[in-house]
């Protein structure tokens, strides 16, 4: 009847009839809404309502109308979700807090959501139980308000349906338990997204693909700034550089930008200059609101650490730190990984500890809310005037556990025995200068030591104070806890008398400590790793103890210019690198201290070592000393160490003696089997070179001007010289005639029996014999050599 009467009143126009009539054949194709008497009216008018609106939400979006140049991320987003797979699929969403988590997770949500049988966001999952998140979810995806819950699981109602479901900002798993447990619980095609700043609720969920969400870079930060600030005008002229520190300040951090920006819109540059100069002290309530969460949810072992690294140890090696905060007590393999999975640090390419400018300011707002206007009651103090004022005042208290004072800028810092009196639970004490090494003709901070000073607290674990100006330290300095002991550039003439207890000391270093003549005896450190004696160019005598140290792995005592002897080290039974170079006055090592072999290669007396308990040793350096001869087994120069018939290296890489006086090397040095690189550049005495390895892939032997003999290039096909340099080796042209002797006859390889016959003979400078070998095994020798440049390479 309708149809009838319309095409009347259009007076038979037949073209919009047929419009008509094909528009309206494709309404009645489309699937509608079908009321039942079971439901009321008003519920029916509200599906359609609710229908329409999810349709429509896009085109509308807040989200999608406050995003900046974000299109990149929701592409990679929408790739992760597989949207044409009919595999159920599970999301996360990971980064640290105000990074743009629930923002991008709402975008998604409002784009696809038109695509899914059922959809649910859920958010303020804090202020809601499990069990009513549990009806919420089931409510919205099924739109029904009145579920029964009572024996009705989500698995059992919606594992045939298509549903998409964000779960926002989880931060407890049974969260994830009770509401997308596995997921077999949803129907093909079902998307899954979870938001957090935990990645490690995503790892034991088994998401199939986390989404790490990252600061804002390359301009974009500026723009969405601009976009609050300025309403995506440009900036006022008076204002822009301001935006810029504003912009610096928030590092990408896409709350801040928003938080920070809309409280600057439509502000003059007086109101623009107070609000910086006041974030340089106190920090946004807003934005510390939402970034303290995440420290909130850590355990108290984990708070200790984070807040350590964020006053302390920002920047710092990660084995180190964990070296440190292992003494104190902390477990920190497990919590440095907790709080990289909570996004409130990250490891850099170079293995040190960071975290965002706004979460470190985190930590120090948190650190200075125990005690605003004390100091001197606060756990740590890292902040020059807050340290001034505690010593100055003397008002440190037992609540003290760490201070790190930059000297730098200041004139001059008093310490006294009063002032330390109440810190009984010191256990991090630093005393450093930032410009210690471009400070030449500056002022640098006078330091005032009174008589009485010394530390109270037997908890101190971790002591560094560069440039320490007396001669020696305090009489009662607490030790029985000390695990890093750091003086470098110190006035020290001594560390202490006679044996001390250090049962948990692991480092000391005390390098370019000048007036050091003599260590201490080490026997009761007996848990001591590394010992730093670098510079110390006036030290005269190592305490024999040193020799026994078990656990020692790494001994420097590089530039050690007036150290004549080395005690034995047959017991260092760990030491992987010894450094000797430079040490201009070592020409004896104990008799003991490397091998037992009763050879000797010295010119001026018996050089043995014992090497059968070093072969973990993987670094040995002794550019420009004096030892003349290495026997058979003898301990590297530079960077690595030799191995005798009776000891395996299997840890040495480099052997640098480059600059020493060494006339001949161990005929068994092939036996080093990784041994990668060898070094003896201005070697001017030695002679010859023995068997070289086959693991060999670089040889550096230029300015080794009296060098006659070297393997020849078919022995070592491994290598075949293609790393090597013999610039300005000029005895070897002098010779080459003679180690071509019967070049003619080609042979297919050379054995190492032969070759070390050769060089036995060399030694004993038997030409003759030489050529007998040569000719009697037809071998091929062939060399060419780099008389004149360096970088020419033998063929």
């Amino acid at each position: 009847m309708l149809k009838a009467d319309h095409e009347k009143r259009l007076k038979y126009d037949k073209k919009r009839v047929k419009e008509w009539r094909k528009a309206l054949t494709q309404v009645g194709k489309i699937s509608g809404f079908t009321s039942s008497p079971d439901k009321p009216e008003t519920w029916f008018i509200e599906e359609i309502v609710t229908d329409i609106s999810k349709k429509i939400s896009c085109a509308s979006s807040t989200y999608a109308k406050n995003l900046v140049r974000m299109d990149s991320c929701i592409r990679e987003l929408e790739s992760l979700l597989c949207l044409k797979s009919t595999k159920v699929r599970m999301l996360g969403i990971w980064g640290m807090g105000g990074i743009g988590k629930t923002t991008l997770a709402n975008v998604i949500y409002e784009r696809l959501s038109h695509q899914f049988e059922g959809c649910c966001f859920l958010e303020g999952l804090k202020s809601t139980s499990v069990e009513n998140l549990k009806a919420q979810l089931l409510s919205m995806v099924l739109s029904d308000k009145n579920i029964n819950m009572g024996f009705t699981s989500i698995k059992a109602r919606l594992h045939s349906k298509k549903v998409l479901i964000v779960i926002d900002d989880v931060n407890h798993q049974s969260v994830l338990e009770t509401l997308v447990g596995e997921h077999t619980w949803f129907g093909p095609q079902s998307r899954i997204i979870i938001t957090t700043r935990d990645k490690h609720l995503l790892t034991v969920q088994g998401v199939d693909a986390i989404y790490e969400v990252k600061v804002l870079k390359d301009g974009i930060d500026i723009e969405l700034f601009n976009h609050y600030a300025f309403k995506n005008n440009p900036p006022p002229g008076d204002v822009m550089k301001l935006s810029h520190h504003i912009i610096s300040y928030a590092q990408g951090l896409p709350l801040a930008l928003k938080v920070l920006g809309c409280s600057l819109c439509e502000r003059n540059k007086d109101y623009w200059m107070d609000t910086l100069n006041k974030l340089r002290k106190i920090p946004n309530g807003e934005i510390q609101e939402v970034l303290e969460i995440s420290f909130d949810g850590l355990k108290d072992d984990e708070k200790q650490i984070f807040l350590d690294i964020a006053c302390f140890f920002r920047g710092s090696d990660r084995t180190f730190v964990r070296k440190i905060l292992e003494s104190c007590g902390f477990f920190v393999v497990s919590g440095i990984e907790n709080l990289i999975d909570k996004s409130l640090i990250t490891i850099s390419d170079n293995g040190r500890l960071e975290m965002h400018d706004l979460l470190q300011e985190m930590g120090w707002h948190v650190v200075r809310k125990a005690s605003p206007k004390e100091p001197g009651k606060r756990i740590r103090l890292w902040e020059q005037k807050d340290i001034s004022h505690v010593l100055k005042r003397e008002t440190g208290g037992e609540e003290v556990e760490g201070i790190f004072l930059n000297l730098s800028g200041l004139e001059a810092m008093s310490f006294t025995g009063k002032a330390f009196s109440q810190m009984t639970n010191l256990r991090l004490f630093k005393i450093y200068q930032s410009n210690l090494w471009h400070t030449k003709g500056r002022m640098k901070c006078k330091l005032h030591i009174s008589d009485d000073f010394k530390f109270q607290s037997d908890e101190l674990k971790y002591l560094q104070w560069d440039e320490y100006p007396c001669e020696s330290l305090p009489s009662d300095l607490g030790c029985e806890n000390l695990a890093h002991f750091s003086m470098p550039h110190s006035h020290l003439t001594k560390l202490w008398e006679g044996q001390k207890i250090f049962g948990n000391l692991e480092l000391v270093d005390v390098s370019y400590s000048q007036y050091l003549k003599r260590t201490p005896d080490f026997s009761r450190a007996t848990n001591l790793e590394v010992l730093v004696l670098k510079g110390c160019t006036n030290l005269l005598e190592i305490h024999p103890s040193l020799g026994y140290l078990c656990k020692l792995i790494l001994l420097n005592l590089e530039n050690c210019i007036n150290l004549e002897h080395l005690p034995s080290i047959c017991g260092l039974v760990s030491l992987e690198t010894l450094i000797l170079s430079g040490c201009s006055k070592l020409k004896k090592l104990d008799e003991t201290a490397l091998t037992d072999l009763p050879t000797c290669w010295s010119e001026h007396g018996n050089v043995q070592e014992n090497s059968r308990n070093l072969d973990r040793i993987g670094e040995f350096n002794s550019y420009d000393s004096t030892i003349r001869h290495l026997p058979s087994s003898s301990v590297v120069l530079r960077s690595s160490y030799f191995t005798s018939p009776h000891c395996a290296l299997a840890s040495l890489i480099r052997l640098n003696l480059s600059g020493t006086p060494i006339i001949h090397l161990p005929c068994n040095l092939e036996r080093l089997s990784r041994l990668q690189r060898l070094e003896v550049t201005n070697c001017t005495r030695l002679q010859a070179l023995p068997v070289l390895p086959s693991s060999i892939e670089q040889l550096y032997a230029s300015n080794c001007t009296s060098l006659e003999l070297i393997v020849p290039e078919s022995f070592c096909k491994s290598f075949g010289f293609a790393g090597a340099l013999f610039g300005n080796c000029f005895k070897l042209r002098k010779y080459q005639s003679k180690m071509e002797y019967a070049a003619q006859s080609v042979a297919s390889h050379v054995d190492p029996t032969t070759w070390r016959s050769i060089y036995d003979h060399f030694l004993r400078a038997n030409y003759a014999k030489i050529v007998e070998l040569i000719q009697a095994r037809r071998i091929q020798v062939k060399l060419s050599i780099a008389n004149q440049r360096p970088e020419e390479r033998i063929a």
